[in-house]
């Protein structure tokens, strides 16, 4: 992955469902730490909740096997 500016618009996303939502899912205090919480040390414009979400869309963009993507992790 490239370190270029990325507009993931996270906060966007969690407004328009309704944040409400989001504190009704499980995970809610971990998901919305991992928001903040950059990727590595240093300047960075990834965060562990957007690595997680880039992976997770080439999975489905490239049609991995749940046993391939476990082990690309």
């Amino acid at each position: 992955m490239d370190d270029t500016i990325h507009d993931d618009r996270l906060e966007d996303m969690i407004r328009d469902v309704g944040a409400e939502s989001f504190v009704e899912a499980d995970g809610y205090g971990s998901m919305s730490n991992d928001m903040e919480t950059p990727l590595y040390p240093g300047p960075t414009n990834f965060t562990q909740l957007s690595a997680v979400l880039r992976l997770m869309n080439l999975n489905v963009i490239n049609g991995w096997t749940d046993k391939s993507f476990t082990k690309l992790l």
